[in-house]
């Protein structure tokens, strides 16, 4: 990829979650074309478990409904208006393409978007040359895989000006907010994709928490992709050669996600370890710092084997960058 181109829930019960928040459908009075300031608006997506029929054998998680959920009450704090959070079977990939639609009619100018999604992460054959592995990542989404060219083709669909903060606490994150792989950047830390070691040595690191990984077991993921190819390839078929670049990006988007291309997300009892780091980082609010401190803040709690990045993509915007995290 170019980079250089143009909510803590405690004590929140499920109706509480229900008034704070609002169907994807809606629509939104305040903003800059109402009362002169920005707005925001969040979508947190969490998936512990997935359709078996679509992928047959996957392992459950733990932390990922708890990761959204914290995120969710995060932005209403922050003031953002929250779609309800989807989770598990409610996290269709039509539900999440709706809901990022809405957004992007929704925005303008100066407005952000906050996407959040906490779950299994794959990976499946590219097919338009994009990437330098071979192979597109995705977002293991209820009832299939969402491939990070139809993110790439949902962002232009926003307004220019419009800033989106995606966090992705998945396993191989680093750059699913688009097509193009990002280069190999932790080759000096020891880690192997997919490999046993990457994921030895997190657990030498966490030591007494017990953790397991965010991603899809080599032999579910060709059983998935083999059932349904006919499907994952006329998607990306279908995008073609409009999904290589950020050409057609207008807003600024900032990935920030749990570890690179070729890295594992570890994930705990709680939450990830991507997403407890951020929360410990956020320190409900009293973090002073901008996205690129902040980012830093949380890489210096993890482990040499799991490093969250910080890619920007569309249109560069320094602005938003030095702002404090999740600032409307």
């Amino acid at each position: 990829m170019r980079s250089n181109r143009r909510c803590l829930l405690r004590g929140l019960g499920l109706a509480a979650i229900g008034a704070a928040s609002v169907a994807t459908k809606s629509s939104f009075s305040q903003g800059v074309t109402a009362g002169g300031k920005p707005r925001g608006i969040a979508m947190t997506v969490g998936l512990n478990r997935l359709d078996p029929d679509h992928y047959p054998g996957a392992p459950p998680l733990r932390g990922c409904i708890n990761d959204s959920l914290a995120i969710f009450e995060l932005s209403r704090l922050q003031k953002f208006a929250c779609y309800k959070p989807l989770l598990n079977e409610k996290a269709t990939a039509a539900s999440v393409i709706e809901g990022i639609r809405n957004a992007a009619r929704e925005l303008k100018a100066c407005d952000l978007f906050l996407i959040q999604y906490s779950g299994h992460g794959g990976q499946i054959p590219d097919r338009n040359g994009d990437e330098e592995d071979g192979l597109d990542e995705t977002w293991c989404l209820y009832d299939r895989m969402l491939i990070d060219d139809e993110l790439g083709r949902l962002w232009t669909e926003f307004a220019d000006g419009v800033r989106i903060l995606m966090i992705s606490d998945s396993c191989h994150s680093g750059s699913v907010a688009r097509g193009r792989g990002f280069i190999e950047a932790v080759k000096a830390s020891g880690a192997v994709a997919r490999g046993t070691d990457d994921r030895q040595a997190i657990l030498n690191d966490l030591k007494d928490e017990a953790a397991s990984f965010r991603y899809l077991p080599e032999d579910v993921l060709q059983k998935t992709y083999q059932k349904h190819k006919n499907i994952y390839d006329k998607i990306a078929d279908d995008l073609g050669e409009s999904a290589r670049d950020d050409e057609g990006i207008r807003a600024s988007i900032l990935l920030l996600s749990g570890c690179q291309d070729n890295q594992l997300s570890a994930d705990l009892s709680k939450n990830g370890l991507f997403t407890a780091r951020l929360l410990e980082t956020w320190n409900n609010g009293h973090f002073k710092g901008n996205y690129r401190s902040f980012h830093s803040h949380i890489v210096s709690r993890m482990p040499a084997t799991q490093t969250p990045n910080f890619y920007p993509i569309g249109v560069p915007d320094l602005k938003f960058w030095q702002q404090k995290p999740f600032t409307i």
